[in-house]
């Protein structure tokens, strides 16, 4: 699942923020310590300063009070009397150790005149636990600032995306047809202008081209079905002049069948353009009196097809309330392709609120099995010339009609021993 803009844009600003505060605590932490170093330094240089003055003036005596300790140490003699912290150590040195709960910065020089070693211990314990609390202090306020961030990022965030949101609930609400609704532009950000108004004009073009299909639809529905009705017109005088032999008369029957398929294709295009039919049309029907006419009209039709086509009903009485044509017209093309391509049996199963059909042919190419399942509107399966010529005509008529009437096709089947369809019909009665 996609993350939504306002998370992204959340988990933007607080990252930022959160960054921004660690390299704050960062800084300040290593200006803090600095500052301690540098004063702890300085103020044992001037110690350090101070005692030396007074062993070169003869006026120095160790000296050891609660936060400082000085101890000058003449040159030859023995460390043994040092503390063990000063003891072993390189001149010169300046070192931070910790002695049980207390903290020492201890100093080391050589000192010339008299010659010797000064040592200086400075208790840091007050200096060190400060430290800790302004840590802590500083914990506690970084902590705060994560929070007051979080906040801060998600009401950022959320105003941010309103436009964005506006706008995406304007143009999820819009739906196809003739008129659609131009969407709202004024917005206070120029780019979510741009945005709407490119949309809009979207919509007139999407709105022009709907009409211009609808006007060749009518115009289709009529220069098509004028010289159908010509020309059967014309093979019923042939046929009532009698005067034909027997082999004229089976080619004239081929070409009224031929007619005929045409003339049922045309009726099928024109009803699939025509998108307001189902809805205006649609009535209760029994879908074994569809199943049984369609049947009827193919071995008419066809009297090789005579006794191919086996029905089995478990639901006798199955209604649905829907378009008639399409739902005639699915049969028929379903029938018709299992007939076509396999000179076996064709089963026919009404079962629940389920149709399966079922040849014993070949089974389907793998190609057209893939265009049939693939998820999508049939325009996006057939957006390529070299996908509709591959992809059976009648088959994608199916689909089509499926999508009309917001069934469900499944292939159930499609191998060596045969193919089998499954339409999930809805809208039961």
């Amino acid at each position: 699942m996609n993350s939504s803009l306002t998370a992204r844009l959340t988990r933007t600003l607080f990252f930022l923020i959160a960054a921004t505060a660690a390299t704050s605590m960062f800084i300040l932490e290593l200006f803090v310590d600095d500052v301690e170093d540098t004063i702890l330094g300085l103020e044992l240089k001037a110690d350090a300063d101070f005692f030396t003055e007074q062993l070169q003036q003869g006026r120095f005596k160790p000296l050891k009070t609660a936060r400082l300790e000085a101890i000058f140490l003449p040159e030859g003699e023995e460390d043994l009397a040092l503390p063990d912290y000063f003891r072993s150590r390189s001149l010169p040195f300046s070192q931070e150790i910790e002695i049980g709960d207390t903290t020492l910065l201890i100093v080391g020089e050589q000192i010339k005149n008299p010659d010797g070693k000064l040592f200086l211990a400075q208790d840091i314990t007050i200096m060190e636990k400060r430290e800790v609390l302004v840590q802590m202090a500083l914990v506690g306020v970084a902590g705060f600032m994560l929070l007051v961030g979080f906040f801060v990022a998600r009401t950022g965030s959320q105003y941010l995306v309103r436009p964005f949101r506006k706008l995406t609930h304007e143009v999820m609400n819009t739906r196809p047809g003739s008129s659609m609704k131009q969407i709202y532009t004024g917005y206070r950000d120029q780019e979510f202008c741009d945005i709407a108004e490119a949309y809009n004009r979207f919509l007139r073009e999407l709105e022009h081209h709907i009409e211009r299909e609808k006007s060749f639809v009518k115009l289709a529905s009529h220069e098509l079905r004028t010289p159908l009705a010509v020309m059967s017109g014309a093979l019923n005088v042939l046929e009532q002049r009698q005067s034909l032999s027997t082999a004229d008369q089976k080619t004239l029957s081929r070409i009224r069948r031929a007619m005929q398929t045409m003339r049922d294709d045309t009726e099928v295009l024109l009803e699939l353009a025509r998108s307001e039919a189902s809805e205006s049309d649609a009535r209760t029907i029994l879908l074994q009196e569809v199943v049984q006419n369609t049947i009827d009209d193919l071995e008419h039709g066809n009297p090789d097809h005579a006794g191919r086509i086996t029905v089995y009903n478990n639901s006798p009485g199955l209604s649905v309330t829907t378009h008639p044509a399409l739902a005639r017209m699915l049969m028929r093309n379903l029938l018709q392709n299992a007939l076509r391509h396999t000179h076996a049996a064709v089963e026919v199963r009404i079962i629940e609120n389920k149709i399966s059909l079922r040849d014993f042919g070949a089974g389907l190419p793998t190609q057209v099995t893939e265009h049939l399942s693939a998820v999508g509107a049939p325009s996006t399966i057939t957006s390529a010339t070299s996908e509709f010529s591959n992809t059976t005509f009648g088959l994608l008529i199916v689909r089509l009609v499926c999508e009309r009437l917001r069934w469900d096709m499944e292939i159930a089947r499609s191998d060596s021993e045969g193919t089998e369809f499954v339409i999930h019909v809805h809208n039961l009665v």
